[in-house]
């Protein structure tokens, strides 16, 4: 189900498979997502970067194993791969009800969140 709502149910409106507790603010494929951008993306670009600003300050057994042009390539990857990342979050904060509902939640602190059987309640959004 959740496949066929990431392609087709976000822009038909349809309700969406995961519902949000106070326990588990994201679905298991946005957990791995952030999982993936800490434990790749950042030490990534911040190893690549750190060498890329240090390069003349190489020791000479570190220049014979890497290229500076490997360094560059791995580092414009990654910043690509930061960028896709950021630009797609920009974009699905605008799939809410609202142009704005999914800001809001950023700004107070609060969101609502949908418990089976009762009305929707504020939650406070920090862990």
């Amino acid at each position: 189900m959740a496949p066929v709502h990431t392609q087709f149910g976000t822009f038909t409106g349809s309700s969406h498979p995961y519902r949000k507790t106070r326990k588990a603010k994201h679905n298991p494929l946005k957990r791995l997502a952030y999982l993936f951008f800490k434990l790749m993306i950042s030490p990534v670009i911040w190893v690549s970067g750190l060498l890329y600003l240090f390069y003349s300050q190489w020791p000479e057994a570190l220049s014979n194993v890497l290229s500076l042009q490997a360094v560059a390539n791995v580092h414009t990857i990654t910043a690509f791969a930061m960028m896709v990342f950021i630009i797609g979050h920009v974009y699905m904060t605008t799939l809410g009800h609202t142009l704005f509902s999914h800001i809001k939640p950023m700004v107070t602190g609060y969101d609502t969140v949908d418990q089976p059987g009762k009305k929707s309640c504020r939650a406070n959004s920090t862990p």
